[in-house]
């Protein structure tokens, strides 16, 4: 910097800042020497992952399996076929209405399909 190789700019009261492209300009690249690149692992607990893969994969593959039956079965439970019911009233009886009562606002969002 003193030999004035190097251009700098004043930052602050006594700090130089240096950009990075002069300090490239002046001493060059780097060597790809100077830049090992750091082994790629996994995890410091983790192994080479093969052996532990293969079970976590099994593992994953049978809760899927398991959460697909539970939906069934939902499925099943909530089913409701929409099948006349049989009238065992006699004609001549006369039919009242029964009233419903509006669902509250937190059943409206979660129990009900809108398309």
């Amino acid at each position: 910097m003193a030999a004035g190789r190097l251009s700098w700019e004043v930052e602050g009261e006594n700090a130089r800042r240096l950009e990075t492209s002069e300090l490239i300009r002046v001493y060059g690249e780097l060597k790809p020497l100077a830049q090992q690149e750091a082994e790629k692992t996994a995890h410091g607990d983790t192994g080479s992952g093969t052996e532990n893969s293969a079970l976590i994969l099994a593992e994953l593959k049978a809760l899927r399996e398991e959460v697909a039956e539970l939906r069934q079965a939902m499925r099943l439970i909530e089913y409701k076929p929409d099948t006349p019911q049989i009238d065992t009233v006699p004609a001549d009886t006369e039919t009242v209405p029964i009233e419903t009562k509006p669902l509250p606002w937190w059943r409206k969002r979660l129990f009900t399909r809108q398309g």
